[in-house]
This record gives C-alpha cells, sequence and structure tokens, in this order.
C-alpha cells in the first residue's frame, strides 16, 4: 500500500485531532499540562498513521533461498541421482537458520517433496519397478525452472541448483535461463551420469525423395545411437512384411548410420518402419522410427474374398492391365484410415459384414466420401443384403441397396426370433438387439411372416406372427423388449416352436441370440424335433455365452452358427441370416448382359456381344446410381454413382467360376474390367497445393501455398481442412489466409498417435492427404551433447551452498516502531493531563 494513497485519511484525521485536542483545552487545567497533553495525543495518533501505511526501510540481506530440482527422466542413471541426494543434504547443512529450501524433481513436468528421504524413496522405487513410468519420459527443464521459480519467497536471495545430464527434450532451456537472469536468480549446475543400461535407439529414417514414380529405387538412411558397443540386426518393414535385414554392430563414439536400398512398388502412401533388434537394451519404444513415400504409377486395387484362390483369373487379368492386385482373407480388412488410403480402390468380393466391425465399415464409407477412393461389390451369397450389408455404411455408398420385391413364386417364409433379455442384456446390448430385429423384419416380403419371443428365467412373447406389410406394429412391439432376470433359453425355443408350427409357410425358420449361460435343459433334443418338422435353427453368441451349446443347436439345426465380442455386430448378423433363410435373393441362370445408357466406362465397348452370366443377387437401383448393365431380366448388374469425393461401383453377379466362367474366358475380360476400375480409383489431384509442414509445443504447423495452372498465386481459396485420428474422431480446423496465396493452419496433436489429414480446396474440388505418426519422446533418443546454455551455467558444490552470493535488496518493515510510539505517546499524555 502506497503512502500517497492515504492523505484522505490523514486530513480526516488531523481534523479529529484538533477537535479533540479543543476539547481538552478547555478543561480547567495548568497551560503546560493542556499542551504537553494535546502535543502527545497528536504525537501518538500522527505515529499511529503512519505505521498504518506500512513504512519500509530498503535494506540489503544475505538471507537464501534454494531450490534443488533433480532430474529423474529416463535417461537419467537413477544411481547417480540417488548419489547426489547426500549432496543435496550436505548443502542444507551448510545453510543458515534465516536460511530456507524446496526440493523438487523434473521429468514431465514436476513433483514437489516435502524432505530429501521421501525422493530417495521414489528413486528407488523407480529402479525396482524397471518399467516407463510417465512422469520420466520427458525432460521439460526450461519449463520446471519457470514453474518451480513461483516457489521463492520474498525478501531473501534466490538459487538454484539443477541436477541433470542436461538432455532437455521440449521447452526453450536458454530463454527460461535467460529470464531467471533477468529476475536475478541464480543457477547452478550439477550434472548427472546417463543411462548405465545398454541401450540403442533408432534416432533417424530418412528417405533420399518423399515422391517416388513406380519401380524407382529409394535410398533409405538409418541412423542409430548407442551408449555402449551393442551388436543386433536392423530391418526395413514395409506393409508388416521385413523386405531387407542386415547385421549391425553399434559404436557409441561413431556415426552408426546404414543405407537400405528399396524398390517402390506399392502406388500411393508408402509407409516404411527402419526397426532395430539389438541383443541387449534396456527401452524398446526407441528402435523404430517411420517415413512415408508417395509413389505414383500403377493403380494399386484391394481385393477381399474369403477364398482367396477363387480370385486368381480375375487378378491375372488385371495384372495385364497394369494394375497392381493384392488379394486378402477373412481379416484382411483394412483398420485404419491410413491402411485403406494405402489403396486406389477396394473390391468386396466375397465378405461378409459379419467379418468386420462397425468402425472398419465407417471407414470405408470415409475412403469413399472424404477422400475419394473407390469401392466395389460384387455378387456373391455373402455380399449385399444376404451378406448383412443392410444399412450399413459401406451400403451407403454403393449403388445398389438389399432391398428387392420377391417373386411370387418364391416360397414364404416364417421366422421367429427368440432373443435374450436377461440382465445382462442390459443397456447397448439390447438396444441393438431390437435395431437387428427391426432390421430383419424389414427385410422379409409382404407374404412372409416374423415373431419375436424374449426370455430371461421365463418366455414372453413379444410379438405375435405378423407379416411383412405389418411394419409399424412389428417396430412398435419390440420397441417393448427390456432387459432384465435371468436366463432360461429352452422355454422360449419351445414357444417359438409352436409359433413356427402353427403356420403354413413353406419355410420355417429360427434365429437364438444369447449371451449367457442358460440353465440346462434338453436344448438338442428339442432342436431335433423341430428338424424333423421342417424348422430348421441358426444360433448367435454375443459375449460369454455358451458357445458350445449354441454351436450344436445350430449344427443339429441345420442352421448357421455366429459369434460376436462386439453387440455393434448385431443387426449385420440377423439381415445377413434373414436373406439368407428367405432363400430368394439369389437368381442363377443363364442370362444375358444388356447395356443400358451411354457413360464413358463402357468407350469401346458399345457394339461389344458381352458375354453371359450364371447368376446374380437381387438388388434395387439407388435414385442417384447409374446403370452400365443390366439383365436380360431388367434386374441391376453393373451401377456406379458418386458418393462425396469417391464413386461407389456395385456388380451383382460375381467374377469367380460360380458365376463369371464366361466372362473370365472372354479376350476382353482383362480390359473392360480394367477399364471399369479405373473409373472409380483415387485420383487426388493436389496439383497446385503446396504444403510445408512443422511441429511445434504439440501443433501441426501447415503453411499452404496454393498456386493455378500458370503458377500464378491463388487468394481467397476457401478451404475445408478435416483431421482424424486413431480413434476414428473428426475435427475441422481453421485455414486463415495470410498473404497473396499463402494460408496457414495449426492443428493440435495432443495425445495422437498419429493424424491423416485432409485438405481440400473446394473451389477447384482438389484434395491433399498428409500423415502424421508420433515419433517416440526425445527422451529416449540417447542424446550426447549438453546444451551450449547449460555449458556457460558454473557448478557449485555443497560447502559453497553460501558462496558468492549477491544481496538481494529487500524492503524491511519499521511499522512496528511507529506502533510503539503511538502507544507511549498516548499513554504519556493520558498521563500528565491527569497529574
Amino acid at each position: 500500500m502506497e503512502l500517497i494513497s492515504l492523505r484522505p485519511l490523514w486530513f480526516l484525521l488531523l481534523i479529529v485531532v484538533l477537535l479533540v485536542g479543543y476539547r481538552y483545552s478547555l478543561v480547567d487545567s495548568k497551560p503546560w499540562k493542556r499542551i504537553s497533553s494535546l502535543a502527545l495525543r497528536i504525537l501518538g495518533l500522527v505515529c499511529l498513521i503512519i505505521a498504518i501505511c506500512r513504512p519500509f526501510l530498503l535494506t540489503q540481506t544475505e538471507e537464501l533461498h534454494v531450490i534443488f530440482l533433480m532430474d529423474v527422466s529416463q535417461s537419467v542413471d537413477l544411481d547417480s541421482a540417488t548419489q547426489s541426494l547426500a549432496k543435496i543434504e550436505a548443502s542444507v547443512e551448510k545453510l543458515n537458520n534465516a536460511d530456507s529450501w524446496s526440493l523438487h524433481a523434473i521429468g514431465n513436468g514436476t513433483k514437489k517433496f516435502d524432505s530429501v528421504e521421501q525422493l530417495r524413496g521414489w528413486l528407488t522405487s523407480w529402479k525396482e519397478s524397471g518399467a516407463d513410468d510417465a512422469f520420466r519420459s520427458a525432460t521439460r527443464i526450461g519449463e520446471s525452472l519457470l514453474k518451480t521459480r513461483m516457489d521463492f519467497p520474498t525478501g531473501k536471495v534466490k538459487r538454484v541448483v539443477l541436477f541433470s545430464d542436461g538432455q532437455a527434450t521440449e521447452g526453450a532451456l536458454s530463454d527460461a535461463l535467460r529470464q531467471l537472469r533477468d529476475e536475478e536468480i541464480e543457477v547452478a549446475f550439477q550434472p548427472l551420469e546417463t543411462l548405465s543400461f545398454p541401450e540403442a535407439a533408432v534416432v533417424a529414417l530418412r528417405p533420399s525423395t518423399t515422391k517416388a514414380f513406380y519401380g524407382e529405387v529409394v535410398r533409405m538412411s538409418v541412423q542409430v545411437q548407442v551408449n555402449q558397443p551393442i551388436k543386433g540386426s536392423l530391418r526395413m518393414i514395409h506393409r508388416g512384411v521385413a523386405v531387407q535385414e542386415q547385421d549391425v554392430e553399434l559404436s557409441p563414439t561413431q556415426a552408426n548410420r546404414f543405407h537400405f536400398d528399396v524398390d517402390m512398388i506399392t502406388p500411393g502412401s508408402s509407409r516404411w518402419t527402419a526397426e532395430l533388434i539389438p541383443d541387449k537394451d534396456h527401452f524398446p519404444v526407441n528402435n523404430q522410427q517411420t517415413c512415408t513415400v508417395e509413389v505414383r504409377g500403377r493403380p494399386r486395387v484391394l481385393v477381399l474374398h474369403q477364398k482367396e484362390q477363387e480370385m486368381r483369373d480375375f487378378v491375372r487379368a488385371l495384372k495385364e492391365q497394369d494394375f497392381e492386385i493384392e488379394v486378402r482373407g477373412k481379416y484382411g480388412v483394412p483398420n485404419t484410415i491410413e491402411n485403406l488410403l494405402a489403396f486406389d480402390g477396394i473390391v468386396i468380393a466375397d465378405m461378409p459384414a459379419t467379418v468386420m466391425t462397425p468402425r472398419e465399415m465407417d471407414l470405408l464409407k470415409r475412403y469413399v466420401v472424404d477422400f475419394g477412393g473407390g469401392l466395389a461389390m460384387l455378387g456373391s451369397e455373402d455380399s449385399f443384403g444376404l451378406g448383412g450389408y443392410h444399412k450399413t455404411p459401406v451400403e451407403e455408398v454403393l449403388p445398389l441397396v438389399s432391398r428387392f420385391e420377391k417373386e411370387k413364386e418364391k416360397p414364404s417364409l416364417a421366422m421367429v426370433l427368440v432373443i435374450d433379455k436377461s440382465g445382462s442384456m442390459q443397456g447397448l446390448p439390447i438396444a441393438l438387439a431390437r435395431q437387428a430385429a427391426k432390421a430383419a423384419a424389414e427385410l422379409i416380403g409382404a407374404r412372409d411372416q416374423i415373431g419375436v419371443v424374449g426370455f430371461d428365467s421365463q418366455p414372453y412373447m413379444i410379438s405375435e406372427m405378423r407379416t411383412g406389410l405389418e411394419q409399424d406394429a412389428i417396430g412398435a412391439a419390440i420397441d417393448s423388449l427390456a432387459a432384465g432376470g435371468g436366463t432360461n433359453m429352452f422355454p422360449g425355443m419351445l414357444v417359438g416352436k409352436e409359433m413356427l408350427e402353427n403356420t403354413s409357410a413353406k419355410i420355417k425358420h429360427m434365429i437364438c441370440l444369447s449371451d449367457g449361460h442358460t440353465e440346462p435343459a434338453d436344448h438338442a433334443g428339442l432342436t431335433q424335433q423341430m428338424v424333423d418338422s421342417g424348422i430348421t435353427v441358426s444360433t448367435v453368441a454375443l459375449g460369454d455365452a455358451d458357445r458350445n451349446l449354441l454351436a450344436t443347436i445350430a449344427e443339429i439345426g441345420r442352421g448357421r452358427y455366429y459369434e460376436t465380442n462386439d453387440p455393434a455386430n448385431v443387426p449385420q448378423i440377423f439381415t445377413k441370416e434373414t436373406m439368407q433363410a428367405s432363400k430368394s435373393a439369389i437368381k442363377e441362370d443363364l442370362f444375358g448382359s444388356v447395356q443400358t445408357g451411354d457413360h464413358p466406362a463402357l468407350a469401346g465397348f458399345e457394339q461389344a456381344d458381352l458375354p453371359f452370366t450364371l447368376g446374380y443377387v437381387m438388388t434395387q437401383q439407388k435414385p442417384t446410381a447409374q446403370m452400365l448393365l443390366v439383365t436380360e431380366t431388367g434386374d441391376p448388374l453393373l451401377a456406379v454413382s458418386r458418393f462425396g469425393l469417391g464413386t461407389g461401383m456395385a456388380y451383382t453377379s460375381d467374377l469367380s467360376d460360380r458365376w463369371g466362367g464366361e466372362w473370365l474366358a472372354w479376350g476382353e475380360c482383362g480390359k473392360f474390367w480394367g477399364q471399369i476400375l479405373r473409373g472409380i480409383i483415387r485420383k487426388n489431384d493436389a496439383s497446385g497445393i503446396q504444403v510445408n509442414s512443422q511441429f511445434a509445443q504439440d501443433n501441426w504447423l501447415l503453411n499452404i501455398r496454393r498456386t493455378d495452372t500458370a503458377g500464378k498465386l491463388q487468394s481467397q481459396v476457401e478451404w475445408e481442412l478435416t483431421v482424424l485420428n486413431d480413434q476414428g474422431e473428426e475435427a475441422i480446423v481453421p485455414v486463415t489466409e495470410t498473404g497473396l496465396g499463402q494460408y496457414r493452419a495449426s492443428v493440435p496433436i495432443e495425445k495422437n498417435s498419429d493424424l491423416t489429414l485432409r485438405l481440400r480446396d473446394l473451389d477447384s474440388n482438389k484434395l491433399k492427404v498428409l500423415h502424421y505418426d508420433r515419433a517416440y519422446p526425445q527422451e529416449y533418443a540417447l542424446k550426447q551433447k549438453r546444451p551450449e546454455s547449460l555449458k556457460q551455467v558454473e557448478s557449485i558444490e555443497a560447502d559453497e551452498i553460501r558462496e558468492g552470493l549477491t544481496p538481494q535488496k529487500t524492503r524491511k518493515s519499521i511499522a512496528w516502531m511507529f506502533y510503539i510510539a503511538a502507544l507511549v505517546s498516548l499513554l504519556t499524555g493520558n498521563l500528565i493531563r491527569r497529574l
């Protein structure tokens, strides 16, 4: 509080004093007493006012406060840190009684400790556990210096003693040291030993070029750092396969640089990983580095088929058309957007939706809509509705849908869904079971019937047998299905059996869903009774269900058995099973291929006699679809449609020997289908968009330059920048114009291990895709050199902790002196008046 702020109060108090003095002057007393008493009272009040204003004297002090900072990061040898605690204890003993100190451990942040013994316990725990600790995964020296300086009390000399190996991984250390000097905070440095365990790290992977053409040889340069001589093997990994490997001998005193010359035979975004396998090592986290090379050349297509060998003829025909084809089986669906973007097109030849996760199907949709990919589906018993794709993200980006009108001569279907509604189905499982039941009901024909039975400890009639025309009533009844109770499937199956036996349908089918272990009963006997009466039974095992029992029921019931740990797969299983049971989604015969309309994909084949097909899956055309081929009966055969930035294609027949033998034997097969696929595959046109990336403080900084075909800078471009993280979460990031043709964006990295960025010029529909892979923390990079900023900081020994101090100017309060003077003056004045 400054003195000047109390001037009004002074005048007010002075008036009060004068009034009081005037009153006492009227007292019948000797003049010298009256004058002395009044003077002392005025003096006392003046001293009191000065004391309230908190006066001080500017003096110098050598009272000291020391902050000890102990680096405990992974790069530090913990034995060296433990030994340094003795230096801290010795330094504390050298402090004066008026001095003070505090202790902090620094790593990926700071931790304050009440005593040296407490920190010693933590160091012992870290040594014994041997496990990586998030707090020890970085060395934020600069940030810690600035943060812990808030511990300094006022009125004391400030000194920091830093115990560290000097390997700062984040933050500007030199700026922090400069700021401490400006604030008159003295910093001393005590070096710690670096990690003593044998340790090796791949510190860099650099390709000779980040853009290459198909077939080009690119040199991958790998740099490895070790803290002692180590032997091992170094290999280059591409798409999960080690393509090259070499034995290495690593030295801590040499630049361990190695080279791999690799052929670029994977068009698109080609990711390469250098991996070190040392014979001895402490941290495995730093044994890999990854880089990306964009390869231009032959289009690359992924074909998904449960029986890969059945696609050999088709693959051979496309390879002759200069395609790069990869065929994968049941578990080959890419599960990240980065892996999908390694391909220009995806062909689902024979792969049911039940083997895909909802996230994988959503990624396929994004691959088409947001990243311009091409997605094609071929006909089979596991495609379209038969494959469980009804109302899935994949169906959303196909030009044909699974719904269809059944032919009158097809047999009618009666189906009962027996669904577990026990307490374990509470929440998401029962909600998805309701969704699955509704989806199954939507797929039955007008002459078909469906009923729903729920069971816990006893059966419940959820929906009686209703025809496909009663969708509203079926949906309302299914909405009443709620979870609760035990698990006893047998009575539910018995009710379902009676419902089916009371119908006159030619096809009778039951689907049983359970996620638990049911009460013991003769399930096999009941199932055999249903088979004998013409009823087939399929089962779905969810989570911790009795899988052996359900598989046995499906086998005896001449149905199909499904198992899944993800409730989100249940709707696809039910729709697939409904279509399979209806026996009405496939037509098998000799059908001609008829061209409809004019389309660039058919250029050169307008007058061609296209081959016959031996069968196809019945579908319906979407309003936005463009039909290329239909069968003689008018049913869809080949259709395409644009979805977002990409294209979807549907061919309701197949290209294997089952239905496509005539096509495969045709001499123009490869040329025709090569032309069709080239019309849908991803064409990332990023010409005129140059992006320079930088990384700072957990942000991905993008400097974008936009030019037209003549190289002229373009301003006022409307950008859409979308970021997709490794969890599939999407975010929009603003792009700001900083100059003519210059733009900037900042993408938060946060804790994501990898990001995929889609930069789209909305004005010209150009698209550029970038990837970010988080490198391992720099704490594990085995740096050897101490920063120049720390080399300029002097060291200090324990007995020197108070030497070389620069006295600190401090304000020493003298208010207490005026309080005493005011008290003495007032008491003396009162005493004189009473004498």
